[in-house]
């Protein structure tokens, strides 16, 4: 172990009502027993490349400007939309320059001679993003996908621990795996500083069968499994001082699937169809940015509307808020932003369903808006750079990770815009964040939308949001 030595897991997809002793008994004794931050949120949207990227960046969206899995940005695909689960596109993207505008946790450890791993089940696109600048910087990777990890370590998994298992869902097979690259190669052989360890379920199967199905259970066991046996192994020396767990964004329910092409024929070509959802306007203007958010606030399938005023961040439109006010608002995002309908409201505690778009069928779990099953996720630290035993009540979001972490590691936050979680640190003793409560709405015709937002020292984390509009919800 060297000092300050921590490891990132991450179980994609794991709302934070769903860590539960039942279904994961080895991740809810860690929380209880370390440091555990009750209030952690995910960024919008709530999609994993997204969220991966603020992990590792230590900013929100509109600012490190990777702004949704899949978007338009016609200087890389001239025709059709940008795909951030294929990571060749992100490699076309960063060769141009129009991909990163922040710094990753990978490229400060190396600017500072620290070691960095990435051990990886997920997608293509959210390796690259979680170990940006790794290839460049020979730093070790390992990814189930072929021809997306580093080659040295890629070949030495191969060697030693056998071909990568068929993907599953649950994908155990996979994360087994992967943990073991983890503890037999990638720190006996590189001893990391810092690495991340990404365990694709439960959101994949979440995916496919649904929150509470017996196989997304299954798959937390898996999860929770391969976690107890790393916790295993830290405790006889082998790993690393601290290991700090998150999730980067929950789950709703999928109700019914929604044709969001046909429903907006007029923009065809401008739309990035999805649960989140973007159109690009050939001529972004305050007026024909207020027409088009007019003309969504009026369908009964449209959920919350969001506008990126070219050169005016702060301003909206009539029934719509400035995507700015949750860390939106880049260049590179839609000058028009919306979700899909999902149930939820102020005063509401039943289940949270949405439309959706996309490959999944009813019933399956959905991410990518701003229900509290969506944003609410796991964030939680042990070892000797966290106090023991504390609930913090503190709110916090995912661009907090990365200052946390490097503060651990003795290096300079500087580029961040993330919050040091100093209240569950040992040692770093300060004053308590001041916090308070915002209620932002939006009004047109019989569309309202809110956004319920803390203030951290003045730093906006979104709790969730609600919207409310014509006709009836799909059952």
């Amino acid at each position: 172990m060297t000092t300050g030595s921590t490891l990132l897991v991450c179980f994609d997809g794991l709302r934070r009502d769903r860590a539960t002793p039942e279904r994961m008994p080895n991740l809810a004794r860690f929380m209880e027993t370390g440091a555990d931050l009750l209030n952690s949120r995910s960024v919008f949207p709530s999609e994993t490349r997204v969220a991966s990227t603020s992990t590792v960046t230590g900013c929100a969206p509109g600012e490190h400007g990777l702004v949704a899995n899949q978007f338009i940005n016609r200087a890389v695909v001239p025709d059709g939309l940008f795909n951030t689960a294929n990571h060749h596109n992100l490699a076309r993207a960063d060769d141009l320059g129009l991909l990163l505008d922040r710094e990753s946790l990978g490229q400060r450890l190396a600017r500072a001679g620290k070691r960095f791993a990435v051990v990886t089940t997920a997608t293509a696109g959210a390796t690259f993003m979680m170990s940006y600048g790794a290839q460049k910087l020979g730093q070790p990777v390992f990814s189930v996908h072929q021809g997306v990890g580093s080659p040295a370590l890629t070949r030495a998994a191969e060697e030693r621990l056998g071909p990568v298992p068929a993907a599953a869902t649950p994908n155990t097979a996979q994360i087994d795996h992967a943990t073991r690259v983890l503890t037999e190669i990638a720190y006996p052989d590189h001893r990391p500083d810092l690495a991340i360890l990404w365990m694709s379920d439960p959101d994949i199967t979440s995916h496919g069968f649904g929150i509470d199905a017996p196989e997304t259970i299954a798959a937390q066991r898996g999860c929770d499994d391969a976690f107890g046996r790393i916790l295993d192994w830290r405790g006889s020396g082998e790993g690393p001082e601290n290991i700090m767990v998150m999730s980067d964004h929950g789950h709703v329910t999928g109700a019914a699937k929604f044709d969001l092409a046909a429903a907006l024929p007029g923009y065809a070509g401008s739309l990035s169809p999805g649960y989140f959802s973007g159109l690009y306007l050939p001529e972004p203007t305050h007026d024909t940015i207020a027409v088009a958010a007019e003309r969504l606030a009026q369908q009964p399938w449209c959920g919350l509307v969001f506008v990126n005023v070219p050169g005016d961040p702060l301003a909206s439109v009539p029934g719509a808020l400035p995507a700015s006010v949750l860390g939106g608002g880049h260049p590179r995002s839609a000058p028009v932003t919306f979700t899909l309908r999902a149930t939820g409201s102020p005063e509401s505690a039943s289940p949270e369903t949405c439309l959706f778009t996309g490959s999944i069928s009813p019933g399956g779990g959905m991410h990518g808006g701003l229900a509290r099953g969506e944003l609410s996720t796991v964030l939680a630290g042990a070892g000797p750079a966290f106090r023991s035993g504390i609930r913090s009540q503190t709110p916090c979001w995912l661009p907090d990770i990365a200052p946390t972490l490097l503060t651990i590691l003795g290096l300079d936050t500087e580029g961040t815009s993330g919050r040091v979680l100093r209240e569950v640190l040992e040692g770093q003793e300060s004053e308590p964040p001041a916090v308070s409560r915002r209620s932002l709405t939006a009004t047109i015709g019989d569309h309202q939308q809110g956004v319920e937002q803390w203030l951290v020292d003045g730093r906006p984390i979104t709790d969730f949001g609600w919207s409310r509009g014509p006709g009836e919800f799909p059952a």
